[in-house]
């Protein structure tokens, strides 16, 4: 898979779909002649399934946030895992999934949180009924695939990347498909000393609310989260925290 200046592995021959780079020219020749080989086909960490672009087909992994956190030795939840199952299914083949790490045991004794990000029409049609979003102008996406970045930072970023700010949060909901009522700096997951999570608005334009609620979280101010909390931010995008235990 061809790679930018910026050394990210890119599907796209134009532009970088992580940082927005101009991609390099493609060497000319043949293999052995100033070519390199074709690169071997890259597989889901997760699951198995074959890459063919940022975010997997069939469990939503997202190989650009992956690129920036550390991969988990836990496998997926029961629910994401019927859904990798079902769209493999559909799309062939998956292959074996990655083999979890030698000493991994004591890593599997403790929880990790996954953030599961998802577009919900639900909250895109709350927000044009209370005249927060203009329908006409922004349309609910019609192909918007289920994601999770592991949280295995102690700040995990959410928000809309931009070369000229220097922005590139973990979560990146510049897309496929862009929310663009989410702020390049949204908002913010802090991990906390006993092991949980905290969430942060950092000054967001439109706002961040939890669990369905209508009225938005305090900015700069620390919130704290629990396992199936949701975060709701932008026109529709939906983020559930998910604590797993091995």
């Amino acid at each position: 898979m061809p790679t930018c200046p910026a050394g990210h592995l890119s599907p796209d021959h134009d532009r970088c779909d992580l940082c927005g780079l101009p991609m390099p020219a493609p060497p000319t020749g043949r293999p052995g002649h100033g070519q390199p080989d074709p690169a071997p086909d890259e597989h889901c960490p997760d699951c198995g399934a074959e890459r063919a672009g940022r975010f997997c087909e069939a469990c939503g992994h997202d190989f650009a946030a992956a690129a920036r956190t550390e991969a988990s030795p836990l496998s997926l939840p029961a629910g994401l895992r019927a859904r990798a199952a079902e769209h493999a299914g559909a799309a062939g083949p998956a292959g074996p999934a990655a083999p979890r790490p030698d000493g991994a045991d004591a890593a599997r004794a403790r929880p990790t949180w996954w953030a599961i990000v998802s577009a919900d029409p639900a909250y895109y049609q709350a927000m044009a009924d209370l005249g927060l979003l203009d329908p006409a102008a922004i349309a609910f996406p019609a192909h918007a695939p289920l994601r999770r970045v592991p949280l295995n930072r102690r700040r995990v970023r959410i928000g809309r990347r931009s070369l000229s700010l220097g922005i590139h949060p973990e979560i990146d909901l510049a897309g496929p498909p862009e929310d663009p009522a989410v702020s390049h700096a949204h908002a913010t997951l802090l991990a906390l000393p006993d092991g949980d999570w905290a969430l942060v608005d950092e000054g967001s334009t439109n706002g961040t609310t939890l669990n369905g609620t209508a009225r938005p979280i305090a900015r700069d101010t620390e919130v704290p989260l629990h396992e199936a909390d949701r975060i709701y931010v932008g026109a529709w995008t939906a983020i559930t925290l998910h604590r797993q235990t091995g």
